[in-house]
Formats: C-alpha cells, structure tokens, sequence
C-alpha cells in the first residue's frame, strides 16, 4: 500500500505537463518518492544527530537533499 495517494500523485504528474496518467505511473511515482523521502529523513537525522540535536529541523532537511542529489 503506497504511503502517498495515488491521486496526489496523479495530480503532480499531470501539473509537470498535460497528460493522462495511469494507475501504475502513479503507484510507481509513490514509491519512488518514498525511497526517496526515507534516505532524505535518515540524512537528516544523521545531521541532526551530528550537531548534537534531537529534533530535525527544515536546515537539516534542506542540507540532507543536498547531499542527496550531489
């Protein structure tokens, strides 16, 4: 079962152009941002955790998709 709803990910399909999505380009965008999203949050809390914090913050977030996508 995909954490994000598949209309939510029907919708950020069709705003990146005008097309017609299908049930599985939906499921497959779902868990594809999932993946994404938890190796985001392990960075982030790792950063977090490095700074001696206990709570994630946005600078942690934004730092950890940095790192991420370099």
């Amino acid at each position: 079962m995909p954490e994000f709803p598949l209309a939510t990910m029907d919708r950020l399909i069709r705003k990146a152009g005008k097309v017609r999505v299908s049930r599985g380009a939906a499921l497959e965008l779902s868990a594809v941002l999932e993946a994404y999203a938890t190796d985001l949050a392990k960075e982030a809390i790792k950063l977090a955790e490095h700074r001696g914090a206990k709570t994630i913050n946005e600078v942690d977030v934004r730092a950890a998709a940095s790192r991420i996508r370099a």
